[in-house]
């Protein structure tokens, strides 16, 4: 999403009645210990087939502790999924062999030699609304000031489209920055990769976790140089750009999340 240094401006932008999620509106979710496909897909209200698709996962039983999931459309992490999980209404898969994801899984086999019992009528339960996209919270001047030169640049480049809130009232949780070809994409800051893989509608994708709650989010890359758990200094070369626009220009987008919440990126860098 869009970076912004103009603490002000972006206090008002983000006052609007109005805001629509732009493409990239998302959350990336660290799965938990007893956390299924099927629960988080539940938690977040999204198709078990398109979080399996997103995410490449080929066996969506087979996931696992500390594994990055991205959410598209969700605008904040959910923290207790089990929780959340129980009352939200079950996915939907058109997958046959994903169908015992989509049971719970206290489901068995029904016996065959057991007649079924007529389940009593029930009142039609309405799932809740989804709740709107909400702005990132505004920053006090003093976390401004804290926040300033935490991070490094990813890349030496031009900020072409800003974090926040946009004149078609979408809402950006990244800055694009426009650079050379093959440009290198270093590190903002050392830390550990959590998440380096291909992202359906982001391209080639890195995460970084680094102290204090804080993460670092690089798409549409040309290439990875990183794996998973891999540890990295800052400044290190983690993948290089190349991926280009509608007008040509070579960019790729950064992003910054404090306890998982996106936080305007020009906040934490130099």
């Amino acid at each position: 999403m869009p970076l912004i240094l103009m603490c002000l401006a972006l206090a008002v932008a983000c006052s609007a009645p109005e805001i629509r999620p732009g493409r990239a509106t998302g959350v990336y979710h660290i799965v938990k210990k007893g956390e299924t496909a099927y629960s988080i897909a539940k938690a977040y209200s999204i198709s078990l087939d398109d979080l399996a698709e997103i995410n490449h996962l080929e066996e969506v039983s087979l996931i696992r502790e500390g594994q990055v999931l991205f959410i598209p459309d969700a605008d904040q992490v959910i923290e207790d999924v089990m929780v959340v999980a129980k009352v939200a209404p079950p996915p939907v898969s058109a997958d046959p062999s994903a169908a015992s994801e989509t049971k719970p899984p206290q489901d068995r086999p029904p016996d065959p030699d057991r007649k079924a019992p007529t389940p009593a009528p029930s009142p039609a339960v309405k799932p809740a609304p989804a709740p709107a996209p909400q702005p990132a919270p505004k920053a006090s001047r003093a976390e401004v000031a804290a926040a300033k030169g935490k991070l490094a640049w990813p890349v030496r480049g031009t900020v072409t489209t800003r974090f926040g809130l946009q004149p078609n009232k979408t809402y950006h949780n990244w800055i694009r920055i426009v650079c050379p070809p093959s440009a290198p994409i270093q590190a903002a800051a050392a830390g550990t990769v959590i998440f380096s893989a291909e992202l359906k509608d982001y391209g080639e994708t890195v995460i970084i976790r680094h102290a204090n709650d804080l993460a670092t989010v690089y798409t549409h890359l040309k290439n990875r140089r990183v794996q998973t758990d891999q540890s990295v200094t800052q400044g290190q070369v983690i993948g290089s750009a190349g991926v280009k626009d509608a007008s040509g220009k070579v960019f790729m987008h950064f992003e910054v999340r404090l306890k998982g919440k996106a936080r305007n990126p020009l906040f934490y860098l130099p």
